[in-house]
């Protein structure tokens, strides 16, 4: 069996392509393949999700207070300070290259350089760049995409289109996305999904409406906050909760609002949980108020707890999963007044109505199996040469 490599920003933290990546590495080393995580950044002593106990990790900058770690450490404080050891080699159109250093990227190009796996699959737009450019030459080298195209902006998505030729495949969330990738890159692109791999919890539902992820603009939390703001009076008539769960940049603002709006009798904000699903399944409502949204996995895991989804329209990942009015409902693209109609009309649906929802949302659910996503990926790395659309 291949053995294969994955190059992520952090396995140590939260966030959904971290959990995707875990679940697909879990399921690759359940099934006999010799699976290494190259985490750039460890922040915390153990994986954030659990790990196959047969899954090599090995952290590149570890920020852990100890003796070893004290260069890593120094040079994290430094950069701060000094423009001599900022970053040469990582896309200035990187958003986190504010972590990044000559220190730290002299140590990913390293990594990449000595590869001795079968596979290497980076997880992120500038890492798949420097495996393009880095990884050794007998090395099958994958670009696994967790954005979809229109998301870049335009000078990244010119860096990207040249330096992806290189690569030898490129993986995406959504049939969109593919056709998206497809029509700029030469490269094979193929769709391998996130994958759905939680139990179901059977609990009674709360009258309670959840969200959760990155507390970033993109994520959308203002949009939601303003949509329930506009249906305040409603959600207390009906004994309505709203739970935020997430860590981010617009934490303050949002709390902000919330205070200002005299929301806090209504909405609460939680730091991001590992217990997600259990809070997923005791929801009636699950809200993806996105602004971008490639895949959008909290999709899948409220559908498979029976909480019934809200999204927008004009985003990939929740396009590709919810047939509004089926198996969950898309509102009207960043529009306030949509986003409430749809989440009173859900509330205020009769019990039998919601369970045809959560029926098909359930169907949907078997549709993403780690066996179904195993192949799916397998597929990609054995395949020959796929036919390409015309470039244009």
């Amino acid at each position: 069996m291949q053995s294969i490599t994955f190059l992520m920003h952090n396995i140590y933290s939260m966030g959904g392509t971290v959990k995707a990546v875990t679940q697909l590495a879990n399921v690759l080393a359940a099934k006999g393949h010799k699976v290494k995580i190259i985490s750039v950044f460890k922040g915390s002593k153990a994986p954030y999700f659990k790990l196959h106990q047969d899954i090599e990790v090995q952290p590149l900058v570890d920020y852990n207070l100890s003796p070893q770690n004290l260069m890593d450490i120094f040079m994290n404080r430094i950069r701060k300070w000094t423009p001599f050891i900022k970053p040469q080699i990582i896309t200035e159109n990187e958003p986190g290259l504010a972590q990044f250093s000559s220190y730290v990227e002299k140590k990913i190009v390293t990594a990449v350089s000595e590869i001795d796996t079968d596979v290497l699959v980076g997880t992120r737009a500038s890492y798949n760049l420097l495996v393009a450019d880095y990884a050794p030459k007998d090395v099958l080298t994958v670009g696994m995409e967790h954005m979809n195209w229109d998301a870049y902006s335009k000078s990244y998505r010119q860096e990207i289109q040249a330096a992806y030729q290189d690569l030898d495949r490129i993986t995406v969330l959504t049939d969109a996305d593919r056709k998206a990738f497809q029509s700029v890159i030469q490269t094979p692109v193929y769709i391998v999904p996130n994958m759905m791999n939680e139990p179901r919890i059977e609990i009674p539902k709360k009258p309670q409406i959840i969200a959760a992820g990155r507390l970033e603009y993109e994520k959308g939390f203002d949009l939601l906050l303003r949509s329930v703001e506009h249906i305040q009076d409603s959600l207390r008539d009906m004994n309505y909760t709203v739970h935020i769960y997430g860590d981010g940049q617009q934490k303050h603002d949002l709390e902000e609002f919330i205070q200002q709006h005299q929301l806090n009798d209504i909405v609460q904000l939680y730091p991001a949980t590992m217990h997600l699903p259990l809070r997923l399944a005791e929801s009636t409502i699950t809200v993806v108020p996105s602004r971008n949204e490639g895949f959008g996995l909290v999709i899948l895991e409220a559908m498979n707890q029976g909480s019934i989804v809200i999204s927008y329209k004009g985003n990939t990942g929740p396009e590709t999963l919810i047939q509004t009015n089926r198996n969950g409902f898309l509102a009207e693209y960043q529009s306030i007044v949509s986003l409430s109609e749809h989440i009173l009309n859900v509330m205020t649906a009769p019990p039998s109505e919601q369970g045809k929802i959560i029926e098909s949302a359930f169907e949907t659910v078997a549709k993403y199996s780690p066996d179904k996503v195993y192949e799916d990926f397998i597929k990609a790395i054995h395949a020959p040469q796929p036919e390409t659309e015309e470039i244009e």
